[in-house]
């Protein structure tokens, strides 16, 4: 990418049906000059999936991208199952989400709910199992710099650096470099929570943004 292709991006994930928190995350981002917002995620919930079509429009209004999480794909075969009676709202639904990709890219950072692969497994397999070996595994299977992602709700960060991972708190409220030497993977943790995150793609850096009390499903 050039200088001036690159965005302040807005990260938000695991939004579980929770239009409120969802929207106070679009709303603190944008202050923060976000010129590009992704959902990771989990933005449908598989047990509250009358919502999702007013969260869908949200995203849409607010023209956020969206990776598929696995609630996501929970709520698309429940809508896709030929014995279920849809009405118009279930076929918009429905259609959107068959065309939310599981993975996105803008050059070698990648963004997904958890594994930035296709495979069925990634929407369910968790990279945080507290402790760093699923995190040392990935950053030898796949070729990505830096992947943002969701779904264990627990902002995290991996770092690779001269051969070791590490796995860290992220400081809530202060941007942090990264190096353009070290490898992360950045979970941005839950909306529903009142977390999301901002990368810089210019400045290289990365930071957690709170956006509310914890709020319940």
């Amino acid at each position: 990418m050039t200088e001036p292709d690159r965005k302040r991006i807005g990260l938000i994930a695991d939004s579980h049906g929770d239009l409120a928190a969802t929207a106070k995350a679009i709303r603190l981002l944008r202050e923060r000059d976000a010129d590009l917002l992704i959902h990771l995620g989990d933005f449908c919930d598989s047990v509250r999936h009358e919502r999702a079509a007013a969260m869908i429009d949200l995203l849409r209004e607010n023209d956020v991208r969206a990776v598929k999480g696995n609630n996501d794909f929970l709520v698309e075969n429940m809508l896709a199952d030929v014995r279920r009676t849809q009405d118009a709202k279930g076929f918009r639904v429905l259609a959107y989400l068959r065309k939310i990709p599981a993975v996105r890219a803008r050059g070698d950072v990648r963004f997904a709910h958890s594994l930035p692969s296709d495979a069925f497994r990634a929407f369910y397999e968790p990279i945080d199992r507290g402790n760093t070996q699923r995190a040392e595994e990935l950053f030898a299977e796949a070729d990505f710099r830096i992947l943002c992602c969701g779904h264990s709700h627990l902002p995290v960060l991996f770092r690779e650096a001269g051969g070791r991972v590490t796995r860290e708190a992220v400081p809530m409220g202060k941007a942090m470099v990264l190096k353009a030497d070290e490898r992360y993977i950045l979970v941005a943790g839950a909306v529903m929570n009142g977390e999301c995150a901002l990368y810089d793609e210019a400045a290289g850096t990365y930071e957690r943004l709170r956006t509310a009390e914890s709020q319940g499903r």
